[in-house]
């Protein structure tokens, strides 16, 4: 199928997949259910498994990601060489994948752990499991040959999280014209928004500096990224019990409220709440704006994440029984 074909045919399909998805006011059938049972039923033809409940939320989840994955593998696979933006978004579940090998290891288990197939754009050996050095052999991750130290975990991670942003951005920036136009403003906004949600956890839950947290940023050592870094450098430098010093920083709306006069600290989970809700608004936007381009893709990609997580919300409320306004507290509804 040539580029033209190939565009019209993810382009309607894509519609018809998002017209299906649980988001929007679509979710909140999911949080209507009352048991687990009737939530698989709600999201699959196939009855439930006998098994106990927290298996079946684990189960429940899983199932529901590699659906997701294998529909935007569909989707790649009208095209001969899908646009570079597309994979590098699809190789999050591979670094996720790899992280999950890794903490088995760690925790003494012998069964590998759940992996989610991204079919032919796989980076990892995970047939090679538990070899860890052979998982990762010929990659430009190699280097996690072996299971990091507790001391060492999150700072791999934080490795692995860098090697995706920056194929991330990599990729945007080798798209050119009408690609690039509909792609790039949905991922900038997201690195950035990670960017700063992580610079205030380790801010407020551990009392990390600026000059502890920046190496830590995605996009370190990249001249190209310093935009992507510089909201949530900037946030550094602002106290997180003085709401007087956040009211000029141009990203102050995510943050909870303060009044003058009034205690006020600095509350991550409002950051990333609203951080969601953004990138949700932004692909909802520019999914139908830019057609026939690379922007469906990755704002279907973008939307179908959220759809993961309020499937993720759903399960695990019904597996803890979370209470109605807890939800809501998660979900921003």
């Amino acid at each position: 199928m040539d580029r033209v074909g190939a565009d019209a045919f993810v382009y309607a399909r894509a519609c018809a997949l998002k017209a299906k998805s649980w988001i929007g006011p679509r979710a909140k059938k999911l949080f209507g259910v009352r048991r687990l049972q009737d939530l698989w039923v709600t999201l699959y033809d196939d009855p439930p498994p006998m098994v106990p409940e927290g298996l079946l939320a684990l189960l429940l989840e899983r199932k529901f990601e590699q659906r997701v994955v294998d529909e935007f593998l569909e989707l790649l696979s009208a095209y001969e060489t899908p646009d570079p933006v597309s994979v590098a978004l699809l190789s999050l579940y591979e670094y996720n994948n790899l992280k999950s090998e890794s903490s088995a290891l760690a925790q003494g288990k012998t069964e590998r752990p759940f992996i989610v197939s991204i079919g032919p754009y796989s980076l990892f050996r995970h047939d090679a499991w538990p070899d860890l050095a052979e998982i990762t052999r010929g990659t430009p991750c190699s280097w996690y040959d072996r299971v990091p130290e507790a001391e060492e975990r999150t700072e791999w991670e934080t490795r692995l999280d860098h090697e995706y942003y920056r194929n991330l951005w990599k990729a945007v920036l080798s798209l050119g014209g009408a690609d690039r136009d509909a792609v790039e403003p949905l991922i900038k906004e997201e690195i950035i928004l990670q960017n700063i949600v992580w610079a205030l956890r380790l801010r407020v839950y551990y009392g990390m500096g600026e000059d502890a947290v920046a190496p830590m940023l995605a996009g370190e050592g990249d001249p190209s990224a310093a935009a992507l870094r510089r909201p949530a450098l900037q946030a550094l430098t602002r106290s997180p019990d003085t709401w007087s010093e956040w009211a000029d920083w141009d990203y102050a709306w995510l943050l909870n409220r303060g009044e003058e006069g009034t205690p006020w600290n600095l509350d991550p989970r409002r950051a990333q709440l609203e951080a969601d809700r953004k990138l949700f608004r932004m692909a909802q936007n520019r999914f139908h704006r830019n057609p026939f381009t690379a922007g469906v893709l990755v704002a279907f990609f973008k939307l179908k994440q959220l759809e993961e997580q309020m499937v993720r919300v759903a399960a695990e409320g019904l597996r803890l029984g979370a209470t109605a306004e807890q939800v809501a507290e998660i979900t921003g509804e």
